[in-house]
């Protein structure tokens, strides 16, 4: 691959990583910048600002009160030039069908080597997803994984509720009438079988969701 006009942005929680991470991608020499951040808040406005500009977004998918695959919408919605690379140490098969559920444009391990992120970038850039090896194996053995129930606006929610968050305070958070939050939640329940808010966080915790 040669240098493109390509931002790269590295978006993780763990300040330590990020940067080594950061540091790798820099030594590829194949972005015009590479960016490290780490609040939400930083990113969305990144993402407007450069709404027309190419960017290679590897993001953690544990991140601080939350996992990143609600942020996965949000950031589709903001830039639809943005290729997404979701970055797991996970060796769950539920986490790993989660996160396939989303069709990220790749999914690497964080212990993803020079070579695995290069062969990442390269299969993209043909229009292809990419899977590292150790996420493939993993993913072989989710035969019998039950599919994520929750849409990305109901995770959303339930990070909210994680967090303990009111209904009026998640109203807020989400934009959203209070009405529109209990009609999510008893939608939410009801996909899962649950009856109350307690076993319904049992329930996404169990999964992996939050």
């Amino acid at each position: 691959m040669e240098k493109t006009n390509t931002i790269a942005i590295v978006f993780d929680d763990h300040l330590l990583f990020a940067d080594s991470f950061s540091a790798l991608i820099e030594r590829l020499d194949l972005f015009s910048a590479v960016h490290t951040l780490h609040d939400k808040k930083e990113l969305t406005q990144f993402l407007i600002k450069h709404s027309k500009t190419r960017i290679c977004l590897f993001l953690d998918y544990y991140l601080k009160n939350e996992n990143g695959l609600a942020l996965i919408n949000e950031v589709r919605r903001l830039s639809r030039q943005t290729s997404i690379i979701v970055m797991s140490s996970t060796i769950s098969p539920t986490t790993v069908t989660n996160i396939l559920d989303y069709k990220p444009h790749g999914f690497i391990s964080k212990s993803s080597g020079f070579d695995t992120i290069l062969q990442c970038l390269t299969t993209i850039a043909q229009g292809n997803p990419y899977i590292c090896p150790i996420i493939s194996e993993i993913a072989e053995h989710t035969e019998r994984i039950k599919k994520m129930p929750f849409t990305a606006r109901e995770l959303e929610i339930l990070q909210y509720f994680a967090q303990g968050l009111s209904i009026a305070h998640t109203a807020e958070k989400a934009h959203l009438s209070k009405h529109t939050i209990v009609a999510h939640r008893r939608k939410m329940m009801s996909k899962v079988n649950v009856n109350s808010i307690t076993e319904l966080l049992l329930y996404a915790r169990d999964q992996e969701l939050i």
